[in-house]
């Protein structure tokens, strides 16, 4: 979001640059549950028993790191408006009941879902301001679709890694 944020305000003479800089100002700033970027997740992966030390070092998984990539090059060499696309995910957070069922029938500890919890609630506000910048930002059509195929790249790529999380955990299950 900052390098997106930063791409926004070197384009002056854009008015989708423009207002896209003016959300995610504020946007970075509602998003930051810590001092270290990412902190607060690490301190709820840390509440679950992971390793947050090798985490930290090591290299983010291949496919989150696509992901990423992927995000970078179009804010970089496209427009910043890609990363409404990741953003998107907001829309689709997981509700409060549901982080409550997991909570209950994994028996983890509930300081290790502080964030979706969170988010739970934020998200649903998150949403209808992405709803109010959709509907301010003169979009053209090309803006639309480097948006809804950052989406659904995002969609993708967070899938992949999703099911190669649950296939670790079967085949160190048994």
């Amino acid at each position: 979001m900052e390098t997106a944020r930063a791409r926004a305000q070197e384009r002056a003479d854009d008015a989708v640059g423009q207002g896209l800089e003016a959300y995610l100002e504020t946007h970075i700033q509602e998003e930051m549950h810590s001092e270290e970027p990412g902190g607060a997740v690490l301190s709820d992966l840390d509440a679950l028993g992971a390793d947050t030390a090798e985490l930290r070092a090591g290299p983010p998984p291949r496919k989150l790191a696509a992901l990423i990539d992927a995000q970078y090059d179009w804010i970089l060499h496209r427009h910043p408006v890609a990363v409404l696309g990741f953003l998107e995910l907001e829309r689709f957070h997981t509700r409060r009941p549901t982080i409550e069922r997991l909570i209950e029938t994994t028996s983890l500890p509930r300081a290790g879902f502080s964030q979706l919890l969170l988010h739970a609630e934020l998200d649903v506000g998150h949403a209808e301001e992405l709803d109010r910048l959709y509907d301010s930002l003169p979009l053209e059509p090309w803006h639309e679709r480097l948006v809804g195929e950052s989406a659904f790249y995002t969609i993708s790529r967070l899938t992949d890694a999703l099911v190669d999380v649950i296939a670790e955990a079967e085949s160190s299950a048994g």
